[in-house]
């Protein structure tokens, strides 16, 4: 198989499984319920830190355009947000794939507040009305402890 093609389906597949992540996430928020399950962050974060693959950089912004139009934010934010995350994480990916398990977990819960907190901002900043209730904390803390659930998933799909 050529080298293009390889590329091609690598970043298609990764493409796939970060647009079910959306479309479960958009489900659930469009449910009623109130809850963020940000399943496509931990992809993010584990294959950033990972595996990384050429073309992720453009699946991740095009990640960040479909998380815009969910939660209905001006279109680029996530984007530039998920790039400023991407290269910090890759500077600091050689000291995270060494520290122990329940270290990048808790870097993990620190990344997903400051996102979270960053996008409330802007929300408040554009005259949106936030609420930061039980509902958001909930959220940030489902998706903490999906954590290690999706990051098994992940390790046994990219074997």
């Amino acid at each position: 198989m050529t080298m293009w093609r390889y590329k091609l389906r690598t970043f298609l597949g990764r493409f796939v499984i970060l647009a079910c992540c959306n479309a479960l996430d958009a489900l659930i928020l469009f449910q009623g319920i109130g809850l963020r399950i940000q399943i496509g962050l931990v992809v993010f974060y584990r294959w950033t830190l990972y595996t990384p693959k050429a073309g992720d950089l453009i699946s991740y912004i095009i990640f960040g355009f479909f998380w815009d139009a969910i939660y209905q934010i001006p279109l680029g934010f996530h984007s530039f947000l998920i790039i400023l995350v991407f290269m910090i994480l890759s500077t600091q990916k050689r000291y995270l794939q060494v520290s122990q398990q329940y270290m990048r977990w808790i870097i993990f819960l620190g990344v997903l507040i400051l996102i979270n907190q960053i996008e409330y901002s802007l929300r408040l900043m554009l005259g949106q009305q936030i609420v930061i209730s039980y509902q958001s904390v909930l959220s940030i803390l489902l998706t903490f402890s999906l954590y290690p659930l999706i990051f098994r998933t992940l390790q046994r799909y990219d074997r």
